[in-house]
């Protein structure tokens, strides 16, 4: 038998076959890890994008327009901010905005983008610290939108960049207007209620001492031996301190408050025809004193309709229109009283041939304090006037005259007359016209 040849020697393991599974397990190991840097840098990414997305959304929607601008030139802006720059201008910085709100002179812009043009170079001016924020209003429409803007610069890597905000804020304008108002309202009244307990403690005291003299001339009218010289003297004295305590009357009546007096029904033509009366005095007085001739022009209609108010009040109203109209004429002229019936109202027209008002004092006409006689004035007639004839539902205007001076206009809304039975016939009423030179009455 032949022998068997022996079994070849088993192969001897190269280097490569050895280092093998070691490679594979690192490869395995840096796949896993970039698998999971990937995974990290997409949610990252998802999370940035949604970031993005919902800071855009923030701006689309949001009511205050943003811009980003550089060079004087929009970077980015919100659609908010394209909108308003479209708003008619002209706008010019208000003067007297709220607190902590700088203000200077500054010309009118025409957009938004030039307003922002501005604001950036006031942003970026070396002297600049901190934001800016600054109010401006549109100059021509009735009813102007005010904006707030609020500018600031951008530090870091986008150094130079100016980041602009601009806010609609016409409403809360409004609103601090309407704060200040009710703030000087309450304050004039206060001013008003002390005047009131000062001139009634006045009134108080003139009463006392008015009274004291009218004794003493009740004393003196007995002493036979002293009247038959100076009776003429004596009476005069007598109605002089009679009208004195009327006038004082009328003062405490002013410093009442009157809760009732809307509902009496009152007689226009009588309220005219008495405080023409009362007034003529003062005219008379005046044209002595000056040597110019006042006409009183009244012309009031055979009848009127009641209206609600006070006569004691509207008397007094009527007779300060009259005052005024004769402080308004220095030099003479003629006061004219109309009365007429417009549909359900009653107009009573108190017109002079004066200087007229100013432009600028129209809006402050019926102002409390409010007076163009300076130290001769108390800035309350006119006031008292507006409120007497508002209290009586009605309405009172001033205005300048196209032929030269001033005309105040009274409306009332007219009451209906109650129906009377035919046997009742009501007695006619004479019209009250009367075109004449003040006159004095002899007494």
């Amino acid at each position: 038998m032949s022998a068997r040849p022996p079994p070849p020697p088993p192969p001897v393991p190269t280097p490569a076959t050895e280092e093998k599974p070691g490679l594979l397990r690192k490869y395995r190991e840096l796949l896993a890890k970039h698998e999971q840097l990937v995974q990290k840098l997409t949610e990252r990414t998802t999370l940035h994008v949604s970031t993005f997305r919902l800071s855009s959304w923030a701006l689309e929607t949001s009511d205050s327009a943003l811009a980003v601008l550089r060079a004087g030139s929009v970077v980015l802006a919100n659609s908010r901010w394209h909108a308003l720059n479209q708003s008619r201008g002209p706008w010019r910085q208000m003067a007297e905005p709220g607190p902590g709100v700088r203000t200077q002179a500054t010309p009118t812009h025409a957009s938004l983008r030039e307003l922002a043009q501005v604001e950036m170079e006031a942003a970026l001016a070396p002297e600049a610290v901190g934001p800016r924020v600054t109010r401006y209003r549109q100059s021509q429409p009735t009813h102007p939108q005010v904006l707030e803007v609020r500018s600031e610069r951008v530090a870091g890597p986008v150094e130079g960049h100016v980041l602009v905000l601009a806010r609609d804020i016409t409403a809360q304008a409004r609103d601090e207007q309407e704060l200040l108002r009710a703030r000087s309202t309450m304050l004039e009244r206060a001013q008003i209620r002390a005047l009131g307990e000062l001139s009634a403690g006045i009134a108080h005291d003139l009463r006392n001492t008015l009274n004291a003299m009218r004794l003493r001339l009740e004393m003196l009218q007995r002493d036979v031996a002293l009247t038959s010289h100076h009776q003429p003297h004596l009476d005069a004295l007598g109605r002089i301190v009679s009208d004195a305590d009327a006038r004082v009357g009328r003062l405490q009546d002013f410093t009442r408050q009157k809760t009732d007096a809307s509902g009496e029904r009152v007689q226009l033509t009588e309220v005219v025809r008495d405080a023409v009366d009362i007034a003529r005095g003062g005219i008379e007085h005046r044209t002595l004193l000056q040597g110019h001739s006042l006409h009183l022009d009244v012309v009031m209609p055979r009848r009127l309709p009641p209206i609600a108010g006070s006569a004691m009040e509207l008397r007094y109203v009527l007779i300060n229109l009259l005052i005024n109209a004769r402080d308004a004429m220095p030099r003479g002229g003629t006061i004219r009283v109309r009365a007429v019936r417009k549909g359900a109202t009653v107009r009573l027209t108190v017109e002079d041939e004066g200087t007229g008002i100013a432009p600028e004092h129209l809006p402050h006409l019926f102002q409390s304090f409010f007076t163009t006689k300076g130290n001769d004035g108390t800035g309350l007639g006119l006031s008292m006037a507006h409120g007497v004839v508002t209290r009586a539902g009605g309405t009172l205007t001033g205005a300048n005259r196209k032929q030269g001076g001033a005309v105040f206009t009274l409306e009332f809304p007219a009451l209906k007359v109650p129906r009377k039975s035919p046997a009742t016939k009501a007695p006619a009423t004479k019209p009250l016209k009367a075109k004449h030179p003040a006159r004095r009455k002899p007494r």
